[in-house]
């Protein structure tokens, strides 16, 4: 086509694309690299230029009244009635009628959508603030559409975003036109996971007919994970897909669909092979993470948009995507559990969460295993994600730990409380050759030393460091600061965590050395008593600190008889429950001391969406109005540390018996710094807790900034967002998100409905359906 202003897409350099926008761009490169796309035309940004040079003063254009701000709903209606209600240019419209009635003779209907040049950037996502008008049929509907289009630049919630981008560059918008397929399942494919960041799994999600019900929300779509190396699916969740929407005699129409259809995938092992061929492909060729729209049709697949995807890749997922090969892990034989996980994050975790969580996680392994003088691969899949649940990767675990000669997965098992037969992952553990651990171990061996010689100076150190740091923190009001404060004051959050979290891991790989040295002690003494002996000297160390509030609770509980207006309060049903309705008195004072010494915690307290208890205090009241009810009817309560203090004592009566005597100062040396370096993981285990607490707040605060520009967002929008997109808003803006949120919060609460994985599973869970 001779006009500069309108281009065929397969003629548009991607190169030159900047004038026709972001979504154009991304059309002219899948072009380029033979995928398949609908037959489309892009018009230039430089062709709404014109348009409102001609019908708009210099102040009313988009970059002025960005700059100036002085603008209100009224003058932005106005504003948008004379760019549609204004001819177009005649060589425009000249060129726009070829390009029209050349799409119309491939079919009978077109859609137009926006291709702003700051739209589906890697600076800018707007994604859903622009517009996309579906089921034209004739060249005045183009035309309408297209000044639609053009002055929904001049709607107050793009000028907003934009204004909040604190960004020096022009909003301009370019339009598509594009041929309009009937599609039987449309969808999106993500070529990096877009909450975790694996880059070694595709993510689809699909559902039946067009795509607008699931950006809407109002149904859920099937999630499947594929793995890139495998090809197999890391997990499949069937979505609530009760409607469909289809495009019948000039409208969208909404359709049930049969209960047999909803019940199953919508997308077959073939097509998810060829979505999953394509991926590979669009990867290999542009490199960095994708989001992909796609449809099926009876023809085929199209793909509609291609965007970057704003997600930060795990460190080291890219290699799990390599070919599956004799030296690869079959994933089909990882155990994965959430023993232990399970207990501190029972459910489904937020993005924010995740992406704290986990990250915190693969580097304390990392370390871990370290102190114990074992090398971890750089590809080594730790953590998994599965239906928004944090899993550990057993079988890795193990392989990693094979290194050591001797070891055995019962002793990890044991550590971790897991009653659970070794047989059923040995097959998948690559076993690794211990030359290089013999090599390591002096090394190891010196650093175990001088950290356990120096431990007590060290652990002083870092209490007086952590409780200055957190004081520092509390004191702040973050509600006063400036983006980049409240930034710094994030990573400052962060760096507190990595610190906690570097002394409690070198407390747990000081822990692993130690029970590696005394399992094969007890291994040669006490032998097939090895495993319950060694369980039973530690059984309840891991419980001691969780234990204290209820501990603290129970003495404040005995004490309430004594005061008879808190007496009063909780033994009548009809009092509520709130903290302000407790006279004053004796026990309103050891509460509110209780909430001072223990309001970090929580029910979920690994979950940073959650309410810890000084925020909410109920759960607290309720716990002590029950053991005030208990003590007034004559119960008495259980003491199950001295139950656990009683197998420890019968443990080591054992032991005495099974060791010989030359032996046993030392096996009793080993089993006491087991048994401190266990109440030591236990107390820094409540300093994380506490400072998860203080990621909590920082996502309060940018939660409240974020519903400030946009109300739809909710009051707990940071917490569907990760870490990295925190700081990319602090340090950009915190707007034109609100449909990412809306997403994100859908598919968790999807999530939630789903019934949980099992505790252990091998390969991948078994496929679930989502209830309607």
């Amino acid at each position: 086509m001779a006009s500069r202003l309108i281009r065929p897409i397969e003629q548009l350099s991607p190169r030159r694309a900047a004038d026709f926008g972001g979504k154009a761009k991304g059309l002219a490169l899948m072009a380029r690299g033979a995928f398949p796309i609908p037959r489309a035309f892009a018009i230039s940004a430089g062709a709404a230029d014109a348009h409102f040079a001609k019908v708009l003063d210099e102040a009313s254009l988009p970059e002025a009244l960005i700059e100036s701000g002085e603008y209100d709903d009224e003058k932005l209606e106005a504003l948008r009635a004379r760019v549609q209600n204004a001819e177009l240019d005649p060589a425009l419209d000249a060129a726009l009628v070829k390009a029209v009635e050349e799409l119309l003779r491939e079919g009978d209907v077109l859609a137009v959508r926006s291709s702003g040049t700051l739209e589906d950037t890697e600076d800018y996502s707007a994604a859903g603030l622009h517009e996309t008008i579906l089921g034209i049929r004739s060249v005045d509907e183009v035309r309408a559409s297209i000044k639609k289009i053009w002055a929904s630049l001049f709607a107050p919630r793009i000028l907003t975003y934009l204004e909040a981008q604190h960004k020096h560059a022009t909003p301009r918008m370019g339009v598509i036109l594009q041929r309009m397929i009937e599609p039987r399942i449309s969808g999106v494919f993500f070529t990096a996971n877009p909450l975790t960041g694996d880059a070694g799994e595709i993510v689809v999600d699909a559902s039946y007919g067009l795509g607008t019900l699931i950006v809407e929300g109002r149904i859920g779509p099937d999630t499947i994970r594929l793995d890139k190396a495998t090809r197999l699916p890391r997990d499949r969740v069937i979505g609530d897909k009760r409607l469909e929407a289809r495009f019948e005699d000039g409208a969208i129409v909404e359709r049930q669909v049969e209960p047999e259809r909803a019940s199953k995938l919508c997308l077959s092992d073939e097509e998810l092979d060829l979505l999953l061929n394509t991926a590979l492909a669009l990867e290999e060729r542009f490199k960095d993470p994708l989001d992909v729209e796609f449809a099926f049709t009876d023809e085929g697949l199209v793909l509609l948009q291609m965007r970057p995807s704003r997600v930060s890749v795990q460190p080291g997922t890219r290699k799990w995507a390599k070919k599956a090969g004799p030296d690869q892990p079959d994933r089909r034989d990882y155990l994965w559990t959430n023993i232990n996980v399970g207990e501190a994050l029972p459910g489904v975790a937020t993005p924010l969460t995740w992406s704290v969580l986990s990250g915190f996680s693969e580097l304390g392994f990392r370390r871990a295993f370290g102190a114990l003088g074992c090398a971890v691969p750089k590809d080594a899949e730790l953590v998994g994600d599965f239906r928004g649940r944090i899993y550990l990767n057993l079988t890795e675990f193990m392989s990693i730990l094979s290194q050591i000669p001797g070891f055995r997965p019962s002793l990890v098992l044991s550590l971790a409380g897991a009653d659970l037969d070794p047989s059923l992952f040995e097959e998948g553990i690559r076993r690794r050759n211990s030359r290089g651990f013999f090599t390591r171990l002096p090394f190891a061996i010196r650093r175990f030393i001088r950290e356990n010689y120096r431990i007590e100076h060290r652990l002083k150190e870092y209490d007086e460091e952590f409780r200055s740091e957190r004081d520092r923190i509390a004191s702040l009001d973050l509600r006063v600061l400036a983006p980049a404060a409240l930034d710094q004051t994030l990573y400052d959050v962060e760096a507190l965590l990595d610190r906690t979290g570097a002394m409690a891991l070198n407390v747990y790989g000081n822990l692993l050395a130690t029970l590696v040295v005394l399992y094969a002690l007890l291994k040669i003494t006490a032998r097939e008593e090895a495993d319950s002996l060694l369980r039973d000297l530690l059984v309840g160390l891991n419980e001691v600190e969780s234990a204290e509030p209820g501990y603290a609770l129970a003495t404040i509980a005995d004490r309430v008889r004594f005061d008879e207006g808190a007496r009063e309060f909780f033994l009548s049903e009809e009092r509520s429950l709130r903290l302000e309705n407790l006279p004053e008195g004796e026990i309103r004072r050891s509460l509110d001391e209780f909430l001072r010494d223990f309001g970090h915690r929580g029910p979920r307290e690994a979950e940073l969406s959650e309410k810890r208890w000084a925020e909410d205090p109920s759960l607290v009241l309720a716990a002590l109005r029950a053991a005030v009810l208990s003590a007034h009817a004559g119960v008495k309560p259980r003491n199950p540390l001295a139950i656990r203090a009683s197998i420890r004592a019968d443990a080591e009566r054992r032991l005495a018996q099974s060791v010989p005597l030359p032996l046993r100062p030392s096996v009793k040396a080993l089993v006491s710094l087991a048994q401190r370096f266990m109440l030591l993981r236990e107390r820094l285990r409540s300093d994380i807790t506490r400072v998860l607490g203080m990621f909590r707040s920082v996502a309060l605060e940018v939660s409240r900034r974020i519903e400030a520009w946009e109300p739809e967002a909710g009051s707990d929008a940071a917490f569907f967002l990760t870490l990295e997109e925190i700081h990319s808003g602090l340090r950009a803006s915190l707007t034109g998100i609100s449909l990412r949120i809306q997403q994100r919060r859908a598919a968790l609460a999807r999530d939630e409905s789903l019934p949980d994985p099992p505790d252990f599973f091998v390969g991948l869970p078994p496929p679930v359906s989502e209830e309607p």
